[in-house]
């Protein structure tokens, strides 16, 4: 209430000054309008404030509530005491072109001190009312309106001053006087024109984000095109804010949908598939223990491979209970490699152009070879190798375990040995080059070159 005092006091002083300054011809019934003027916004102002300040739901209105009034009682008051001054001064055109002198200025003395009131008023309420929302109804004065009464204030106070600073009216023929006001009329309504233009401007595109908003918290998740840029400002860049945040929320939308399909399907794979390829392993074991001598190889080979399926479909479920949607082929890589102990991994080149195909079976073939390392070459140490170039994918498994020797392909399956098998495959199925050997030093060492076309894999 004291700074609204303050900017009362300050008005008051402000609206006799051209007359003090010899800029208008001094009229003791004009100080007197503008006291009493002055004195009922002021009074105005206070109970306002005392009125508001009891409820705290009704602080939200009080700044906007200050303008209005404020402007209101300060018009009116003007309009009234200069029309009964004419009124019993007579219409003399000396005494009543300095009559709309004195008014224009004051006019827009009374925009100004009533925006400032608003801004003044609101700028202190800011700490009190964050974090609550303002009740029903509630609505500050439009962005349109503030820079349209800061712009008109502007201008009406400003032609008050220069009309009779720049014109003699007694001396100045009446249709030049009339050539003047008529100016200073239009560049009155331009400057009005010119802030109306700027505050739709930017209360337009404050607006577009405002729907926009309000698009993407629509329970049906219906949202239409991004919001234009069309300003190089602030409230460019809130838009380009906007912009990315709904980038954001679709992105992560996108992610949990496919992670809740991630997991999906891994519970169908482990709860029906999985469960029913192990039981098929089981039957089969059954069925070959009591089979003939020379069918049985057959049988062990259909129980090693319903095995093996039944391990690679856990594998893919823990895969995809695991791994985020975005995750690249290195991550991947490396996040087999060390789930195993004693394993090491070095990744290098553009790792991450190898895609779809590639990838799952570069990825069954590494942890293949690590399996191996761990449960049949009793190694204490797996070194991993990961390089893509501009030709080709290069995979290298090194262990420190006994070593494999010579690999007898022809015979694998018939000595069970269907995980070399399985490997070999898996390249053949990339057109890619497959070798186990021993390592110099010993212990094995698993080499796997796929080619790659161009930038896919």
């Amino acid at each position: 209430m004291l700074l609204l005092t303050a900017l009362a006091l300050v008005a008051a002083a402000a609206a006799p000054l051209p007359a003090l300054l010899g800029l208008t011809l001094h009229d003791p019934d004009a100080a007197l309008i503008d006291a009493v003027v002055w004195i009922s916004v002021g009074a105005v102002w206070l109970v306002t404030t005392t009125r508001f300040a009891r409820d705290g739901s009704l602080l939200w209105r009080l700044p906007s509530a200050l303008f209005r009034r404020g402007l209101a009682v300060g018009v009116a008051g003007i309009t009234i005491g200069r029309a009964a001054a004419l009124l019993s001064e007579g219409v003399g055109r000396s005494f009543f072109v300095s009559a709309i002198e004195s008014a224009l200025y004051e006019l827009g003395v009374v925009a100004l001190a009533s925006l400032a009131a608003f801004a003044i008023t609101r700028s202190l309420l800011r700490p009190v009312l964050v974090g609550t929302r303002p009740p029903l109804g509630a609505r500050d004065i439009a962005l349109r309106t503030r820079v349209l009464v800061a712009t008109m204030g502007a201008s009406f106070a400003t032609a008050g001053i220069m009309l009779n600073v720049l014109i003699d009216f007694d001396a100045t023929p009446p249709a030049q006087l009339a050539a003047f006001i008529a100016t200073a009329g239009v560049l009155v309504l331009s400057s009005a024109a010119i802030g109306w233009l700027v505050g739709e401007d930017a209360a337009q595109s404050i607006e577009h984000v405002t729907h926009r908003m309000r698009d993407l918290a629509r329970a049906d998740g219906s949202a239409g095109i991004e919001v234009p840029v069309i300003a190089a400002d602030e409230v460019g860049d809130l838009v380009v804010a906007s912009n990315e945040l709904e980038r954001r929320i679709r992105r992560d939308e996108a992610l949990a949908a496919a992670t809740s399909e991630r997991e999906r399907i891994a519970r169908e794979l482990h709860d029906g598939v999985a469960k029913s390829v192990s039981v098929l392993s089981l039957e089969v074991a059954s069925l070959g223990a009591r089979a003939p001598e020379d069918l049985r190889p057959r049988f062990a080979r259909v129980e090693h491979l319903a095995r093996t399926l039944a391990e690679e479909l856990r594998a893919i479920v823990h895969e995809f209970r695991t791994r985020s949607e975005d995750e690249s082929f290195a991550e991947a890589v490396r996040r087999a490699a060390l789930g195993h102990d004693s394993a090491s991994i070095d990744i290098a080149g553009d790792v991450d152009r190898v895609e779809g195909l590639a990838r799952f079976e570069v990825l069954r073939v590494l942890e293949e070879a690590l399996r191996n390392a761990e449960r049949h070459a009793g190694a204490t140490r797996t070194t991993t190798a990961l390089a893509v170039d501009d030709h080709a994918l290069h995979l290298v498994v090194e262990d420190d375990g006994r070593g494999i020797g010579p690999v007898p392909w022809n015979e694998l399956a018939s000595q069970g040995h269907f995980g070399l098998l399985g490997m070999r495959e898996r390249a053949a199925l990339l057109d890619a080059d497959l070798r186990v050997e021993v390592r110099p030093g010993g212990g094995t060492r698993v080499s796997l070159d796929v080619p790659l076309n161009g930038d896919a894999a």
